[in-house]
């Protein structure tokens, strides 16, 4: 039997029959990182991980009055962000096969919050070892939010290729224009391959030196012993990455 159900979006109710699909497509069109693989609505399963609408629905009165409050500390909390990333980054300078992915603050700018950091990787440097390996390697010391890559290309991601979100008959993408606009893969190959040379950073809210230390201890111990880690690297799976940007250690 059909009935009416309340199906709740983040910031609006849509109202309609108790179906799964209807709701499934309302999730797709405005989340992403909810928006997951396990989707019961197979037809949407490709399309995980980026919205079909790009709204996010997010605030709503309690956020808002909760973010103008946070605002007044902003400036002060990012500052604690800094000064900690720099003096992680500071105590790794020189370690084979890590670099810093940060600004030079004398010319002006800074890394702000530094939000979804990573460093730089130059598995050259460690004899070929994956970055997979390291950060594997790394979080077996105990340090938390270390993960190799980061956000894959997004003009490999179907929702750029396959998806027709209006219903016109043709990929979205290409429905309005006039050529075949899409990339396949292998056209942007920098862009491809950028998982294989980064990886997340723990993200350290404060300034607190003896525990920052301890990280650091793990990322050099790993650079150190690379050579007895390639013995069983599995190496870089193909497509290394995904669609969730966000990682944070507290």
């Amino acid at each position: 039997m059909i009935h009416e159900a309340h199906l709740s979006c983040q910031g609006f109710t849509l109202t309609g029959p108790n179906d799964q699909e209807i709701y499934d497509r309302a999730v797709a069109f405005g989340h992403y990182e909810r928006y997951a693989e396990t989707i019961p609505t197979k037809s949407l399963q490709p399309y995980a991980g980026l919205p079909l609408g790009g709204f996010k629905h997010r605030m709503h009165q309690m956020s808002s009055a909760m973010g103008r409050v946070q605002l007044r500390s902003y400036d002060k909390r990012c500052a604690e962000i800094r000064k900690a990333l720099n003096y992680f980054w500071d105590q790794l300078e020189g370690v084979p096969g890590l670099v810093a992915h940060r600004v030079d603050e004398s010319t002006g700018s800074n890394m702000a919050g530094w939000y979804g950091c990573h460093g730089i990787y130059r598995a050259k440097e460690l004899g070929g070892l994956s970055v997979t390996q390291f950060c594997r390697a790394v979080s077996a010391e105990g340090a938390l939010g270390v993960g190799p890559g980061c956000n894959q290309a997004l003009h490999t991601h179907p929702v750029f290729n396959e998806a027709d979100i209006y219903h016109q008959g043709k990929p979205t993408r290409i429905a309005n224009s006039t050529r075949d606009l899409r990339q396949p893969l292998g056209s942007l190959p920098v862009s491809e391959r950028i998982g294989h040379e980064v990886y997340f950073i723990p993200w350290f809210k404060h300034f607190r030196p003896e525990v920052i230390d301890e990280y650091v201890a793990a990322f050099r111990k790993v650079a150190g012993n690379a050579e007895e880690l390639r013995a069983d690297d599995p190496g870089d799976p193909s497509n290394l990455g995904g669609w969730n940007f966000f990682r944070s250690v507290k």
